[in-house]
């Protein structure tokens, strides 16, 4: 097989993205590239302009949407085959994108195509394609016809979990299945891709309970116990960071209040609809 690359769109999600972590996006020169960045950052845009030749869309916003919705929009922009998925943080070359898109012309039922990542065990050409239960969103290639079909990514979701509740429709609910590609590999700096701020923290801290929350929600395994234990534990653990001056693991549980609070947002929300 050729290393055809003109069937394969590259989509990239940026939030105050570290610089030092830019450099990584030159892997992907050789593709046509979609890029949303959702932290109204113009100075990166300029960067990457210069740096990527292939850059076929860009759009600046100032509305942070989370990945779930960011995602979902830059996939109705392409017109490609496939879509491969990346963040700043992931490192993979272009032979190892072009393996990923081999999954899908040797099985009929691959939806997504994943590769190994963070690991130093040798190939086992044995059996190139795994299949596999889930993915991660910070690193995948999607049939972006498939992908539309089976309803995209769940955007209810801000951003953590949403990978894990399409890995479960996908595997549970489709006629098609997630392969891992033994020979195709990334490395990924994970959690790496944004700056480490005070914002930046309040919305992973939030939106990762908030998703953990709604995952368990959509899938029927929330508990009322839980709904009620969990808050009171974190509010006694609050006063006992508070204390023992604990700044760090206080801010933590805050914003894990919080992500519960939002979630009880969003089914107020939702019943009252109904």
């Amino acid at each position: 097989m050729s290393l055809n690359n003109t069937d394969i769109s590259v989509i990239i999600l940026l939030y105050k993205t570290n610089e030092k972590k830019l450099k990584n996006l030159i892997n992907y020169k050789k593709f046509n590239i979609y890029i949303l960045d959702q932290s109204n950052d113009h100075k990166t845009k300029t960067i990457l302009l210069k740096l990527l030749p292939n850059i076929k869309y860009y759009k600046v916003s100032t509305i942070n949407k989370g990945f779930a919705a960011g995602v979902n929009f830059l996939v109705k922009k392409i017109k490609s085959e496939y879509f491969f998925c990346t963040q700043a943080d992931v490192n993979i070359n272009f032979n190892s994108i072009i393996n990923l898109k081999k999954v899908f012309k040797k099985k009929n039922d691959c939806i997504i195509a994943i590769p190994k990542t963070n690991t130093k065990k040798k190939f086992n050409y044995k059996k190139n394609f795994i299949k596999v239960k889930s993915f991660y969103g910070s690193t995948f290639m999607a049939d972006r016809k498939k992908f539309l079909e089976i309803g995209s990514f769940n955007e209810d979701y801000f951003f953590y979990w949403e990978d894990i509740d399409l890995s479960k429709k996908i595997t549970y609910y489709s006629k098609y299945n997630i392969y891992k590609c033994q020979n195709s590999i990334a490395s990924h700096d994970s959690g790496n891709s944004s700056l480490n701020d005070k914002k930046t923290k309040f919305l992973r801290y939030t939106f990762f309970k908030y998703g953990e929350y709604l995952y368990q929600y959509n899938f029927k395994k929330l508990k009322l116990i839980k709904m009620i234990r969990e808050p009171i534990l974190l509010i006694l653990n609050l006063f006992y960071c508070l204390i023992t001056i604990q700044k760090l693991k206080f801010s933590e549980k805050l914003y894990n209040l919080n992500g519960i609070f939002v979630f009880y947002k969003f089914l107020l929300k939702k019943n009252f609809k109904k």
